[in-house]
């Protein structure tokens, strides 16, 4: 942009061309009225001028060029305060009716009032009517007999298992949040500031009824700004009244005093008050699921115990009832032992093999006498057997040795009674 276009520019109020940060960095740069008197001096040397004293050759010769600059940042600037400023009044104003109207939120804050009395009945607290709103952030303060939750657990349970149809009273209170965020002495500050510069313009104007060239639309433009400016600033102005008295009602209606109590700190102490209450919902559902969690171990560890005791029950009652029943057993395996007939290991065998030779001697003794017999039939009668004869086929007959059996030596013995001492061990 050159010299003449920028001249234009700030002529016709053209602030489509210029930015607030450039026509406010021409203000902080401007020279002072003396230096610009003694620059329009020298008007027949302009080309011998350097650029800077050219730039300002140019800005001294735009009629009152300080009012002007301040006029059109004044303009820019209106419609994006006012913009910023009127959610913030309608925020504070809808915030103080969602206090007045939730019903959900005034049986919370009775519900405090009667657990306080409980807890301080017998004491000179005892039938409090009520109570300072700044205690709603302090009930994390009070806590349990364990150490592990406080007043705001005991609230946020006692909601939710006895009323639940209370427990979201935050959801009535949607715009507390960013009405906490509402600075009222900044919105006050605000309200001055474009107050006084809608003054300023107004007596600027009375400088420019009529043109100074025909590229100076100063006049034409800012009387059309000023009228406007003028039913905004009213229309806010009116809200901001309107914001304070509600303000006002509602810390009276909540028992504090309107005076002493800023509306930063009401709205601030209804936050922390909320968002405390959920965080505490959130620690009751975890502690919930904690106990939940350890229950179960406890129950899986009874279970294990008692299926442990039941094992121990069953092998014991089972060495019992084997003690009971192995009584004659253990009679017989004394004999055995003591015969020496559980340590030969060939018992068996030899058992077979003299049951099989047994029934071979048998065989052929009956074999003998049937060819003997049938041999003196014809010429002889039959002698009688003798003793010896007789006593041998009766005793292969009855499968019983002749021989003697040995009798187990001491060593044996020994043995037999060291086994018999381990089994009634068992």
């Amino acid at each position: 942009m050159t010299f003449d276009e920028l001249r234009t520019a700030i002529l016709q109020c053209d602030d489509s061309s210029l930015s607030p940060s450039v026509m406010e960095s021409l203000l902080r740069f401007l020279p002072s009225s003396e230096d610009m008197a003694s620059l329009r001096s020298f008007k027949d040397e302009y080309d011998e001028l350097c650029p800077a004293e050219q730039f300002a050759f140019m800005l001294s010769n735009i009629p009152r060029i300080e009012p002007r600059l301040q006029a059109m940042v004044f303009k820019k600037k209106f419609f994006e305060e006012a913009k910023e400023i009127k959610p913030d009044l309608t925020h504070v104003i809808a915030a103080c009716e969602e206090l007045k109207t939730s019903e959900k939120f005034h049986k919370c804050i009775e519900l405090i009032l009667l657990i306080g009395n409980y807890m301080n009945s017998g004491s000179r607290n005892a039938e409090t009517y009520g109570f300072k709103l700044n205690f709603l952030t302090k009930l994390q303060n009070t806590k349990a007999a364990d150490n592990r939750s406080n007043m705001l657990h005991f609230l946020a349970n006692t909601l939710e298992a006895r009323y639940p149809q209370w427990v979201n009273f935050k959801d009535d209170l949607r715009n507390l949040e960013k009405a906490r965020r509402v600075s009222d002495d900044q919105l006050s500050a605000q309200l001055r500031g474009m107050k006084k510069s809608l003054n300023n313009l107004k007596k600027e104007l009375e400088f420019h009824k009529t043109p100074d060239s025909i590229d100076d639309r100063f006049g034409t433009e800012m009387n059309t700004f000023l009228e406007y400016a003028n039913e905004e600033f009213e229309k806010l102005d009116v809200t901001y009244a309107n914001m304070g008295k509600c303000v006002q009602e509602i810390i009276s209606f909540f028992g504090e005093d309107p005076k002493k109590t800023s509306a930063e700190d009401f709205f601030s102490d209804i936050v922390t008050f909320c968002n405390d209450f959920e965080n505490a919902r959130v620690e009751n559902a975890k502690m919930k699921e904690a106990k939940k969690r350890e229950e179960k171990q406890k129950e899986l560890k009874e279970k294990e115990k008692k299926r442990k005791e039941a094992k121990e029950k069953e092998r014991k009652d089972f060495i019992i009832d084997q003690q009971g029943e192995g009584e004659g057993v253990l009679d017989d395996l004394m004999d055995a032992l003591k015969t020496g007939q559980a340590y030969n290991r060939d018992n068996r065998r030899q058992k077979q093999r003299q049951g099989r030779e047994t029934n071979k001697q048998a065989r052929n003794l009956v074999r003998g006498r049937s060819q003997t017999g049938n041999a003196n039939s014809n010429n002889s009668p039959r002698t009688p057997k003798s003793a010896t004869e007789q006593d041998s086929l009766d005793s292969i007959l009855n499968n019983t040795p002749t021989t003697r059996q040995r009798k187990p030596n001491n060593r044996t013995t020994s043995q037999a009674s060291e086994a018999l001492q381990r089994v009634k061990a068992l």
